[in-house]
């Protein structure tokens, strides 16, 4: 049996975004586009040779792609060749732990730091949240959301290790996607990130993204407890 899903073409380039880590050909992107987006069996090993096949391109490559891919915390050595890295529940709060205290530094940095066109695409997300034409739709545009946040804060470090922390998460998670929750309290809570974005109040924008993130913690603890799936709406 075949240990590689039928593979697919990355998405196609987004003009409006700019991606935070610059390492890896293409054909790093679309594995690990393909690795995020599940196509692979967390416990099937991901081989050289099958990989080169299914993409078919040569092995050097595939080799270069799933050494940078081991270096990002998405795969993890396996006897034969590697495997999708698995996380514990702990692993999830850590990780998110940490990405608290990066993301609400970004959105303060970004309050100091953002442009108009920063704001204006922050904007356009919050407007594809609260009005989707489908619940994928407003999932896409509240990760977007953060991704802008992130980029907005102007420093390159803290938003390489975001793009870094929440692809870890995303290969965590598993299952379907719950609930946002309350979907008038996650407007809010943009909403007041925003505001303080709007006003240059560094401040406000770190506690009000440390709340937001922390309600999406606590929301991603009562899952992992009641053993369900860890996605939330942050």
């Amino acid at each position: 049996m075949s240990t590689v899903r039928k593979a697919v073409g990355p998405p196609p380039p987004d003009p409006d975004r700019d991606q935070p880590e610059q390492h890896g050909s293409e054909h790093y992107w679309r594995l690990r586009q393909d690795i995020l987006n599940g196509r692979f069996p967390k416990d099937a090993p991901l081989l050289e040779t099958a990989l080169s096949t299914a993409y078919g391109i040569s092995r050097t490559p595939v080799r270069e792609a799933l050494g940078l891919l081991e270096h990002d915390g998405l795969l993890e050595r396996a006897p034969r060749g590697y495997r999708i890295r698995s996380g514990t529940s702990e692993d999830v709060v850590e990780i998110y732990e940490a990405r608290i205290a990066l993301e609400s530094e970004a959105a303060a940095s970004a309050a100091l730091r953002r442009t108009d066109l920063d704001l204006a695409r922050l904007r356009h997300q919050h407007e594809l949240i609260c009005d989707p034409d489908s619940e994928h739709a407003a999932r896409a545009a509240n990760f977007r959301f953060h991704e802008v946040l992130w980029q907005a804060g102007h420093n390159a470090t803290i938003a390489e290790l975001l793009v870094k922390l929440t692809a870890r998460l995303r290969i965590y998670d598993s299952g379907p996607p719950s609930s946002f929750g309350d979907p008038d309290v996650l407007r809010e809570e943009h909403e007041r990130i925003l505001r303080a974005l709007q006003d240059h109040a560094p401040d406000e924008a770190r506690a009000a993204t440390r709340a937001h993130l922390k309600r999406s913690l606590d929301q991603r603890i009562r899952v992992l407890v009641s053993g369900g799936d860890t996605d939330s709406g942050g």
